[in-house]
C-alpha cells in the first residue's frame, strides 16, 4: 500500500490560500524562473553487468531488480524585502510503473504546498504564501521513499501489427508539435519520409529513426536549440537528440514523447500490440542506445514534452523552476537529494550508485562512491 501524508502550514492557509486549482492573480506580477537545468549525457555510458545491464536478461521479463532509493526535493525563499501573492514550484516524480512512490510527505515552513499533476506523467510541488518579509524563510519540501526499477518487456516487432488502430483521443497530443519540437515542417516530413517511407511496419520505422539519429546527430554538450537547428546542424545533446526521434516518429504518425530524467532524457514511442493493448516503448538516443527497454536505475521527473500549467500561458517541453510574486524578488533556492538505500536483505549493505544532489545551476551533482566510476553517467 502507498502511504501519502500532506503537511501544509495551516497559517497560510488561513491567510485564503487554496492551493488546488489555483488561478491566483495580482497586477504587477513577475514571473522568475532559475536556470533550466542542463541535459548533457551524449556519451554512451560503460555497462558494468550488475548496476547498469550490458544486456537484457535472458530468462525474465517485466520491471525487475528493484532499488529502494530516498528523495527531499523542495523550495526554499528567503525574503529580501516585503512581497506578496507568493507562489513557486518545482518539477516533482510520479508514481509510474517503472518508478514506485512508496510513501510522499510535505513538510512546510510559512506557506500552503501540494503536489500537483499538471498530466499523468508530470507533477509539481507547488507552494502558495501569501506574502514574505525581508529576512524571512519559507520552505516545502517533499520527502519521498520510492523504488525504482530497470525494465525489460521482450518487445518484438511480431507483438505488434503493422496496421496500427486509430491513435486514441487522450494520446493525439503525442502526434502533435511541442514547444521546440517541430512535426510539421517540410524538413521533418521529408527526412521521415526519406528515412523510414519505404518501411511499412512502425516498430522497423521507430528503428530506423532510432539508428539514424545514432548516426547522423553528432553529440555536443550545450543549451537547447530545437528540432530543425538540430537537422540543419547535425548537432546536439540528449534532448536534441530524443526530440528529433520523437519529431520523425510523430510525422510518420507513430506517438512519441520526451522521458526526463536528471540531466538527462531518452524518448519513448507508442505501439498497440495484437490483443489492442497500448505499449510505451522505451528509445535511447544518448548515454545508453537500447531500444526497447532500459537497463538503468533512473529517476523519472517527466515524461511528456507538451505541459500545461495552470499560472502560465504557454505550455512547457520541460517543466522548470519558476516563481511569481509582487514586489521585491526573495532569493530562491530549489533542492533536491537522491540517495539509493540498501536493498531489503542485502548482505554488504551496499547501496550502489545513484546517489545526486541538485545545484544552484539545476544540475543533479553526483554523489557517493560510485560517482566517478566508469558506468556512471553525468
Amino acid at each position: 500500500m502507498h502511504r501519502r501524508t500532506f503537511l501544509a502550514s495551516s497559517a497560510a492557509v488561513a491567510a485564503g490560500f487554496a492551493i488546488r486549482g489555483s488561478k491566483f492573480r495580482l497586477p504587477n506580477v513577475v514571473d522568475s524562473f532559475a536556470p533550466l537545468p542542463p541535459a548533457f549525457s551524449v556519451i554512451p555510458v560503460v555497462g558494468d553487468g550488475k548496476w547498469i545491464w550490458t544486456e537484457p536478461p535472458k530468462d525474465q521479463k517485466g520491471y525487475l531488480e528493484p532499488r529502494p532509493f530516498e528523495l527531499s526535493i523542495g523550495i526554499e525563499l528567503q525574503g529580501k524585502g516585503s512581497a506578496s501573492g507568493i507562489m513557486a514550484s518545482t518539477p516533482v516524480p510520479l508514481d509510474l510503473p517503472e518508478q514506485k512512490v512508496e510513501d510522499v510527505q510535505i513538510k512546510t515552513e510559512g506557506c500552503a504546498a501540494e503536489i500537483r499533476k499538471l498530466a499523468p506523467e508530470a507533477g509539481q510541488l507547488f507552494l502558495a504564501a501569501d506574502g514574505i518579509e525581508k529576512g524571512q524563510k519559507i520552505i516545502a519540501e517533499a520527502v519521498y521513499k520510492l523504488t525504482l526499477f530497470k525494465q525489460y518487456h521482450g518487445y518484438e516487432k511480431e507483438q505488434f501489427p503493422a496496421k496500427q488502430k486509430a491513435v486514441p483521443k487522450e494520446l493525439r497530443l503525442y502526434l502533435g508539435e511541442s514547444p521546440g519540437i517541430q512535426v510539421r515542417d517540410k524538413v521533418v516530413k521529408d527526412l521521415a519520409t526519406k528515412v523510414g517511407g519505404q518501411i511499412d511496419h512502425p516498430w522497423d520505422k521507430a528503428k530506423a529513426f532510432h539508428q539514424w539519429v545514432w548516426k547522423k546527430i553528432t553529440a555536443r554538450i550545450g543549451t537547447y536549440t530545437n528540432v530543425l537547428i538540430a537537422l540543419r546542424d547535425r548537432l546536439g545533446d540528449c534532448e536534441e537528440r530524443a526530440a528529433v526521434f520523437v519529431a520523425l516518429c510523430r510525422a510518420s504518425d507513430i506517438p512519441a514523447r520526451l522521458v526526463w530524467v536528471p540531466n538527462h532524457n531518452w524518448a519513448e514511442f507508442y505501439l498497440t500490440d495484437e490483443q489492442g493493448e497500448g505499449h510505451w516503448i522505451p528509445a535511447h538516443t544518448s548515454a545508453y542506445s537500447w531500444f526497447g527497454w532500459t537497463g538503468a536505475h533512473e529517476l523519472v521527473l517527466q515524461k511528456g514534452d507538451s505541459i500545461r500549467i495552470p499560472e502560465l500561458s504557454k505550455p512547457q517541453r520541460l517543466l522548470e523552476d519558476w516563481m511569481r510574486r509582487s514586489g521585491a524578488k526573495p532569493d530562491a533556492r530549489y533542492f533536491a537529494d537522491l540517495k539509493p538505500l540498501p536493498p531489503e536483505g542485502s548482505e554488504n549493505g551496499d547501496p550502489g550508485p545513484g546517489e545526486r544532489s541538485k545545484s544552484k545551476t539545476g544540475e543533479w551533482l553526483r554523489g557517493g562512491k560510485y560517482a566517478e566510476e566508469k558506468f556512471v553517467r553525468r
